[in-house]
C-alpha cells in the first residue's frame, strides 16, 4: 500500500489529533486486507449526507432500455485522493511504525456518499448512465 501511494509513514515525532488502530483481515483467497478501527474518529467526523439514490429508482429508469452493462470500481474508494488534512486524521499505528492514508479507505463512514458524489460527478450530464455504490450502470 506504501509502494503504490494509498498509504504513508508517519514520523513518531510528529504529532497526531487522530490515531486509530490496525485491523487485519483474512480474505476468502488467502490474502490479508488491512483495515482502520477508527470507531472514535467515526463519532467525530462531520458527514456530508450526500444522497445515495434509490434501487428502485435506477430500476424505473431503466424501463426502456434494451442493452445493459456494468462497470465495477475495484479498490473504489482507493480513488479519492485526500487533502492533508483528512489524511492527518486517518492516522493509524502498525509494529513497524506510525502510517497515514492518502487515499479514502472504506472504513470511515462519510466514505460512500464522498464516493457517491464525485462519481455522479464524473458522469454528469451523460444520459443513460446510474451509478450506485462501486457500480456505473450503462442502459441504451
Amino acid at each position: 500500500m506504501e509502494i503504490v501511494g494509498i498509504i504513508e509513514k508517519v514520523s513518531l515525532n510528529e504529532p497526531a489529533d487522530w490515531v486509530s488502530s490496525l485491523v487485519c483481515v483474512d480474505k476468502p483467497d488467502g490474502s490479508i486486507q488491512v483495515c482502520l478501527d477508527p470507531r472514535d474518529l467515526n463519532h467525530a467526523i462531520k458527514r456530508e449526507h450526500y444522497p445515495m439514490p434509490l434501487v428502485e429508482d435506477i430500476t424505473f429508469s431503466c424501463a426502456r432500455a434494451t442493452l445493459f452493462s456494468t462497470l465495477h470500481a475495484e479498490k473504489a474508494f482507493y480513488q479519492i485522493q485526500l487533502d492533508e488534512e483528512s489524511s492527518r486524521l486517518l492516522t493509524f499505528n502498525t509494529p513497524f511504525g506510525r502510517y497515514c492514508y492518502l487515499r479514502m479507505p472504506m472504513d470511515i463512514k462519510s466514505a460512500p456518499e464522498v464516493y457517491q458524489r464525485r462519481m455522479e460527478q464524473v458522469f454528469e450530464g451523460i444520459q443513460g448512465v446510474s451509478h450506485y455504490g462501486r457500480h456505473n450502470y450503462i442502459r441504451i
